[in-house]
């Protein structure tokens, strides 16, 4: 998803319907993150969320991208990820479903089918939200010309777009599976955690 659509177009979109895993649990993490939100206010539009304060907030490389964010790695060594806020302003950006199906397209499983999805919707604060876990290996967009994707075992991606009458928020957090099934609680909180701008 990019301002230029190419998130929601370049990508092969998946025909039919969303696959919904009810019987298929998230992955658990072995060794999960404090969930406790604690950080500062982040405006996107005329809402806004908490952010971790341990997320390293980063430039972006876009208008559309209202907010970017490194997460820390589980140790050291190790690899972190990446959180991107998109907003695009109104009737702007795409559908959930458009952008589930767009995301659910950059992800595969070993057979080079698409990955297992999980897609769940619920209200916050009087808005819909639909959230995506996926795993699998994930092939990452290089936004240069010829640059084919990168593909990324082992990775996984947690998207969720805010249903706003002044301009869907689309939230994409990509990185090492074990990673952000660690995070995944504290990822939820960051979303529930949306209300107006005009609220303390």
């Amino acid at each position: 998803m990019r301002w230029s659509l190419s998130w929601l177009l370049a990508l092969t979109v998946l025909a039919g319907d969303i696959q919904v895993l009810t019987a298929k649990p998230v992955k658990s993490a072995e060794t999960p993150i404090e969930s406790v939100l604690t950080g500062p206010s982040f405006p996107l539009g005329n809402l806004k969320f908490t952010v971790p304060a341990k997320w390293r907030i980063e430039p972006v490389d876009s208008p559309s991208r209202g907010g970017q964010w490194l997460v820390p790695p589980l140790k050291p060594d190790g690899e972190g990820g990446q959180v991107v806020a998109f907003y695009f302003g109104p009737n702007l950006g795409g559908s959930p479903k458009d952008n589930v199906e767009a995301w659910i397209g950059t992800m595969f499983n070993a057979d080079g089918h698409p990955a297992a999805a999980e897609v769940k919707h619920h209200t916050t604060s009087g808005l819909k939200i639909t959230q995506l876990v996926i795993f699998g290996t994930y092939n990452q967009v290089i936004s240069l010309p010829g640059i084919p994707p990168q593909p990324r075992p082992n990775f996984g991606l947690l998207g969720a777009v805010v249903e706003n009458p002044q301009g869907n928020i689309y939230w994409r957090f990509t990185g090492p599976e074990p990673l952000l099934a660690a995070t995944l609680p504290l990822f939820n909180k960051v979303i529930d955690s949306v209300k107006p701008q005009d609220q303390p």
